[in-house]
């Protein structure tokens, strides 16, 4: 970033500091809004859950390393928020929980989920493929 612009014409250390200090505090703020507003339109959509928790732990860790930690309650809430519909039963018993999850726990149970979903319509698939057409209209 070019900051020679901004200090041009400062006469002194003090004026320097001061000035830079005000413009990366805005880009800094700036930076903050744009990861929560992230969070915010966070959406599984067709990912699986591997890649949306990726997402999700990015944005995370990268408030953290801005001194802007989020709480596990808020970045589950984020995530639960996002996910697709097939999860409302299971976010619902994980709401419920007395402790907020951590991501290793909260990514588990996701995964369980999105395997368990898979192996339960691939077999109604099959159970579908092999019952005689009739009784499928």
């Amino acid at each position: 970033m070019d900051v020679l612009h901004l200090v041009v014409d400062c006469h002194t250390l003090y004026c320097v500091w001061r000035t830079l200090e005000k413009a990366l505090a805005s880009l800094f703020n700036s930076r903050i809004m744009q990861l929560h507003g992230s969070f915010q339109d966070l959406r599984q959509g067709d990912s699986s859950v591997s890649i949306y928790m990726q997402q999700a732990k990015s944005l995370f860790d990268e408030l953290a390393a801005a001194s802007r930690p989020m709480s596990l309650e808020d970045f589950n809430l984020y995530v639960f928020r996002g996910l697709r519909g097939e999860f409302k039963d299971l976010v619902t018993s994980l709401i419920t929980k007395a402790e907020p999850m951590s991501y290793a726990g909260l990514h588990n149970h996701l995964l369980t989920h999105e395997f368990l979903q898979k192996n339960s319509l691939q077999s109604i698939d099959a159970t579908t493929s092999l019952l005689p057409s009739s009784l499928l209209l």
